[in-house]
């Protein structure tokens, strides 16, 4: 669903975290945040065992290796994988208690990442996808995405890829599959996609060679990291600069660059000014207004967002603003701002699932549909697949947009121990990053020699641990003294940094 607009990866690598920010046309439309010990599983193929059939659900919990089960439902089970064709069209196959019995191994991917006390979500139709192909093995077709609209380029990209298939497959070869040419794919060279083809096929084979020689549960592949899979996905005639603030982060992509698509490495730029690279492009103060439920509109109105474990509700309110004296024409000005900032801050926040949109209501039909319109069309740049419907009989507009990964929210934020969760701060780990950031950004400006941490109890505890290595390493590579200092009356998101 991607446009045209020019795009720009900036790449923030500290130790323990990594952060990426999407721009497009210079503003940032998508935060990724990955730490070490929070790697998302999305993507993830392991072979599993199952450990209960729920007939009343038709679905299936599985273990594959983490804390807690999956769930597998039926429609993400191909009968054909798992049992002999002269059964898999029958018609018991509708039930689970047929496709699946306990104890049995079954290789699945994570498709949605566990949220609370609610366990990944996994199908049985893998998938794996490469620069310009998704190649789904078990399955017969060829497809090609819909954003090459080009009739002729459809239509070469779908021979050329056949005439591939035949000379790389034998009529018994067991790794036959269906494929995808994705939008990355338009006027690809057919050599390219050749060995796009042949690179999926030689790792679909080494996951079945780990499966034969595996325990269940076991990880048999592991999607790209967050930077990686953006690289990788973003179309390479959008993709303007690759911006990246860490030496070994810059050598690990152009190494990877080269491998998938030579040239690419060319968009990587170091960036090494004493200004942290995310302050600079103010990215921080966007994660920051990310964090809070009240977004102001340019007109004085403005929006609220609550975020809730069964959808998101967001709330249009007219505010401060007066308009032209024409009550109507001011609630429609205040929606059509709404409309766009509501699309940008659900890619902003990666907000999924069901939506829920109460806009001010309207008199006219015809500013209904062209609120509705601008929303479609903004909605149209955000590449997770969503849905947006009409405005119902209670003049609430709907939206179903893809979850895979955690929200913002969930990725910083931890439930507030004071408010029995109905509200949240942000964790320890996260404030201690800020931290870290805050104190290279004032060792470098006063060039002090001694710096003091003041900060709550919680959070000096968690920098003063015995097994936390990054203040040392500090200290020796700035050449300085680092004190902690509690200070009891601060809550955990105040600190200072004092040179001394």
């Amino acid at each position: 669903m991607a446009t045209n607009m020019d795009c720009e990866l900036l790449i923030n690598s500290t130790p323990g975290e990594l952060r990426v920010a999407l721009l497009e046309e210079n503003v940032v439309q998508e935060i990724h945040i990955e730490r070490e010990n929070e790697s998302s599983i999305v993507g993830n193929i392991y072979l599993g065992k199952v450990v209960r059939i729920m007939p009343g659900l038709q679905a299936a919990f599985i273990d594959f290796g983490a804390s807690r089960t999956g769930f597998l439902h039926i429609d993400d089970i191909d009968p054909t994988q798992q049992l002999p064709k002269s059964k898999a069209s029958s018609a018991s196959v509708t039930e689970i208690k047929y496709l699946l019995h306990d104890g049995q191994s079954i290789i699945v991917q994570v498709v949605k990442e566990p949220i609370g006390d609610k366990g990944a979500r996994l199908t049985a139709q893998v998938s794996i996808a490469s620069r310009y192909l998704v190649f789904m093995p078990g399955r017969e077709g060829i497809k090609i995405s819909r954003l090459i609209k080009a009739k002729e380029e459809r239509e070469r990209l779908e021979e050329g890829l056949i005439s591939i298939l035949r000379e790389c497959y034998t009529d018994n070869d067991t790794n036959q599959g269906s494929y995808i040419v994705r939008s990355a794919g338009q006027d690809c060279d057919l050599k390219v996609l050749k060995s796009d083809a042949q690179f999926l096929q030689l790792l679909w084979s080494s996951l079945q060679g780990k499966k034969a020689r595996a325990q269940t549960p076991a990880c048999l592949y592991q999607e790209l990291s967050v930077e990686q899979r953006l690289i990788r996905d973003i179309d390479r005639t959008r993709l303007t600069n690759i911006t990246v603030d860490n030496h070994e982060t810059v050598s690990d992509l152009h190494e990877y660059c080269e491998l998938i698509d030579p040239g690419l490495e060319d968009f990587l730029t170091y960036y090494g000014d004493d200004e942290p690279l995310f302050r600079k492009y103010k990215i921080d103060e966007e994660i920051d207004a990310a964090l809070h439920r009240k977004v102001d509109l340019a007109g004085g109105g403005y929006i609220v967002i609550d975020q809730t474990e069964a959808l998101v509700a967001i709330d249009v309110n007219t505010g401060a603003s007066k308009g032209r004296g024409d009550p109507e024409q001011t609630v429609y000005e205040t929606n059509c701002q709404a409309a766009k900032t509501i699309a940008r801050q659900l890619r902003l926040r990666n907000l999924s699932g069901i939506i829920v949109i109460d806009f001010i209501d309207m008199s006219m039909t015809k500013n209904q549909n062209s609120v509705l319109e601008i929303l479609k069309r903004a909605m149209s740049s955000d590449r997770i697949e969503n849905y947006v419907s009409k405005f119902t009989e209670l003049g609430l507009v709907q939206i179903n947009r893809q979850r895979t990964y955690k929200s913002l929210q969930h990725v910083l934020n931890d439930d507030c121990s004071g408010c029995a969760g109905r509200g949240a701060i942000k964790s320890v780990e996260t404030v201690s990053y800020e931290i870290w950031r805050e104190l290279s950004r004032v060792s470098k400006i006063y060039e002090a020699k001694n710096l003091k941490i003041q900060a709550a109890s919680e959070v000096i505890e968690y920098l003063s641990m015995p097994n936390r290595s990054v203040l040392e390493d500090f200290e020796k590579s700035r050449k300085c003294s680092v004190h902690l200092s509690l200070e009891s009356s601060f809550i955990r998101e105040k600190f200072n940094i004092i040179p001394v």
